[in-house]
């Protein structure tokens, strides 16, 4: 029995002995395709009506699935019904899609819309890349997209899901887009949910381009975990409290009144509420509350970080549903959450960093101290002295690269009262190429593949840039860790010399252990469609020695968030290379000394710097 069939006989089952109330709210339609079977198996009856030439096929890994480019002449889709499943402006779509390709039209996965001006909703891949719509309509800027496309010729599970203020894009359970999102009141009355079209028309053809599987519509939004559930088959729960206010992980909590939704079937609620994240018996602080809120009358310990949980109880006094633990953090009074953190992330400071931190409760006026000793930053010596400010930032101009600096801010409430801060520390960076000064002026040189010399001139299988430039560069702008611009890198090792690499040669040699520099960091990114294959930073220095580090972790490349990739010098010193004098940095994929066959893909580069040890005088 395929995985997706033994799913439908439990779903069946549960629907059979009588499913709580809460998948006749929720699951709107649940479609796991059977041969010549494109039925809703929620208990909801809303069956699709396959129309101008969706196939239901055999596919050799998902078995019977719907194809929309059997007949690509022809606006392929399925209906749904008229009614609604984002009627509470919640919204969740989620379906195993394998793409095939952009084709020159816009493809939908599924939508309720008759056209851009008339949309409820729309799931969409885009007629140029295949990036991903999701959400309301466009005209109301209700959407969002995708920062990637989906790979092609596999099976990817897709999901899109709005709270009606918020809304998310998922590949593979990873967030591939995400941003402000909702639904336009009274639009597209009458429109046919769609599945593999993504409007209710036939005067033109944007029907998917591939095939369609195990496709769930709910009426509400999930969390991430419940995502990543559901591409396993797990349906959601709703039965544990949720959407809790303060909201998990918030800050400058004053009012100690906690509130949330309840979860369905919940008649009373059980608190907890303590300063220990180990919830147990005697952190009970209210039994069987009848409303969703309660006051926490001993009252918040200014600074302290609380955790609490609601267990729902059912009414029949016995059936409970523990909750998840949230946390928040009462108001402290002193200065807090600074921004470069305390001691953290050593060497992550950008030398023209603007300080921040949030403000202590009930202060007015905040009083900074800054330097480079720690002893005069306590003593509040003269020279540390900073002045008074209101805002909540201090700007210290230009600071050395590779230095440790101390800071302090005092609170001052009403009535001249003052709150003495603790010192708090940051050591700064050295950039070795952060990616901003490139364009697309190649008869001035500053585009980037002529810093960055790729396989057009050494003849291994490496792309840097993009084949056109866009908004005036040739980097990549929307995916970056910091600035405005990343370096796109394509590999292919495919053919040979089967390893890919870009070379930045310096204008002079250059000491890299100046000022106590110890570690070389650069921010790499993958694609979801990246192999699993090796990536290394290799130095030369100015006698032509070459040593060449590899990344342990060969899913860098196809992981969606930045990887922070810290290299010790002493890694290349103990290979024979000069660190004092570093005459290139090389970055490539495959296996530079014995390479072979490999894969094809696309990473980012981002933030080259040198760091220190974060020490204090």
């Amino acid at each position: 029995m395929r995985r997706k069939e033994a799913l439908l006989v439990c779903l069946a089952l549960v629907l059979c002995v009588g499913a709580r109330s809460t998948w006749g709210q929720t699951l709107w339609g649940y479609y796991p395709i059977h041969e010549g079977d494109f039925d809703d198996y929620s208990g909801n009856d809303r069956h699709g009506t396959l129309v101008d030439g969706p196939a239901i096929v055999s596919d050799p890994v998902r078995g019977w699935v719907v194809a929309f480019n059997d007949q690509p002449e022809r606006p392929s889709r399925v209906l749904c019904g008229t009614d609604d499943p984002s009627a509470d402006d919640q919204l969740t779509v989620s379906a195993w899609m394998r793409w095939d390709g952009t084709n020159g039209n816009w493809q939908g996965i599924a939508g309720k819309s008759f056209e851009y001006g008339q949309r409820r909703w729309i799931f969409q891949l885009r007629d140029s890349d295949g990036m991903i719509q999701w959400g309301g309509t466009d005209s109301a800027g209700l959407h969002i997209w995708s920062d990637v496309a989906p790979p092609t010729n596999e099976w990817v599970h897709m999901v899109g899901t709005c709270d009606g203020e918020y809304s998310k894009v998922y590949i593979n359970g990873d967030i591939v887009g995400e941003g402000a999102g909702g639904f336009e009141p009274d639009s597209a009355v009458g429109a046919n949910v769609t599945l593999g079209f993504g409007e209710d028309r036939d005067d033109y053809d944007e029907s998917l381009n591939g095939a369609l599987d195990e496709i769930h519509i709910l009426t509400r939004a999930l969390s991430d975990s419940q995502v990543r559930d559901l591409a396993y088959g797990v349906l959601p729960s709703f039965e544990k409290a949720r959407d809790p206010d303060p909201p998990d992980g918030a800050m400058a909590v004053v009012i100690p009144l906690l509130q949330w939704t309840a979860g369905d079937g919940a008649r009373f609620h059980n608190v907890y509420l303590s300063t220990d994240p180990d919830l147990g018996p005697d952190d009970l602080v209210g039994s069987h509350v009848p409303m969703m809120m309660y006051y926490h009358v001993a009252g918040l310990t200014p600074g302290a970080t609380y955790y609490w949980r609601v267990d729902e109880i059912e009414a029949d006094g016995v059936t409970i549903h523990q909750g998840d633990v949230w946390t928040f953090v009462a108001q402290p009074l002193t200065a807090y959450l600074p921004d470069p953190p305390d001691g953290g992330n050593e060497g992550s400071t950008d030398p023209n960093a603007v300080l921040t931190w949030l403000a202590g409760q009930g202060a007015t006026q905040h009083h900074v101290y800054f330097g480079d000793n720690a002893a005069d930053v306590n003593a509040g010596a003269a020279e540390t002295d900073k002045g008074i400010l209101t805002e909540t930032s201090f700007a210290p101009g230009p600071l050395q690269p590779l230095a440790t600096y101390c800071w302090r801010v005092d609170e001052i409430g009403p009535g001249g009262s003052v709150v003495t801060g603790a010192v708090w520390t940051f050591a700064t960076f050295s950039a070795v190429d952060d990616f901003e000064s490139y364009d697309d002026d190649i008869d001035a040189g500053t585009a980037i593949f002529q810093t960055w010399i790729d396989g057009m001139d050494n003849g291994t299988g490496s792309y840097v840039g993009y084949e056109v430039a866009n908004n005036a560069t040739f980097c990549e702008t929307g995916v970056v860790h910091s600035g405005g611009q990343s370096m796109p890198l394509e590999y292919n090792n495919a053919d040979a010399p089967y390893y890919s690499e870009a070379e930045c040669t310096l204008t002079a040699p250059r000491d890299w252990t100046v000022s106590g520099a110890d570690t070389l960091v650069l921010y790499v990114r993958g694609t979801l469609a990246g192999a699993a294959e090796t990536l290394y930073v290799a130095l030369k220095d100015s006698a032509g020695r070459i040593a060449v580090v590899p990344l342990p972790d060969a899913g860098v490349l196809s992981g969606m968030a930045w990887f922070q990739w810290k290299v010790p010098l002493s890694e290349f010193s103990g290979a024979g290379v000069n660190v004092t004098a570093v005459k290139a940095m090389l970055i490539g994929v495959g296996d530079r000394d014995a390479p072979t066959p490999g894969a094809s893909g696309l990473l980012f580069i981002d933030d080259i710097r040198l760091t220190r040890p974060l020490t204090l005088e």
